[in-house]
């Protein structure tokens, strides 16, 4: 103890004590449990991993996410209704951001946002300047705007019984050319 540090009995200059047995049981106890909490989720995501693996293979990997979703099955229904070379008016507000869903969706069939409250002379002016063969509300919850309310007492549209989470109308073919005022 020449320089003030203490010596091991056996000579050697600060050697490291062993470390108490209950520190080595809890750290055993530690690793145990980290094991078993890896058992177990390994037991409970068993069945999904085949699954998962065939997803990752085969490049479907967030498939099963949009086949929940009835927004995304809804318009997969669409696309088997409206022919590809048609075009399509889409009520909506663009802040949900479903349009852009619904567009990439439906390509290559030409889309018209308009918004859900608009007025019947904005409306039938779009119908008679786009040549639309459909008119899509997003949101069925919500009522009618004046614009298609005014649509549908004309009878330039008639609803398509198609379930989901919106309302689907064909136009007509025969729209009168002029008469609409808000």
């Amino acid at each position: 103890m020449a320089d003030g540090r203490p010596t091991h009995p056996d000579g050697a200059a600060g050697s490291p004590r062993p470390p108490s047995p209950w520190r080595r049981r809890l750290a055993w106890a530690l690793a145990g449990l980290w094991a078993a909490q890896l058992l177990l989720v390994a037991w409970n995501f068993a069945p999904e991993v085949d699954d998962l693996a065939r997803r990752l293979l085969g490049g479907r990997v967030g498939q099963a996410v949009r086949d929940e979703d009835p927004f995304h099955r809804w318009l997969a229904s669409l696309t088997r209704l409206i022919p590809p070379q048609a075009t399509y008016l889409f009520l909506d507000t663009y802040e949900t951001g479903k349009e852009m869903e619904a567009r990439y969706h439906l390509f290559p069939r030409r889309h018209v946002l308009l918004p859900p409250p608009c007025p019947p002379g904005y409306l039938f002016h779009a119908i008679l300047r786009e040549k639309p063969a459909y008119l899509i509300l997003r949101d069925q919850g919500k009522p009618l705007g004046p614009g298609l309310e005014a649509a549908l007492a004309a009878g330039l549209v008639r609803i398509v019984p198609l379930p989901g989470p919106g309302r689907v109308f064909r136009v007509q073919a025969e729209i009168p050319q002029a008469g609409f005022y808000d």
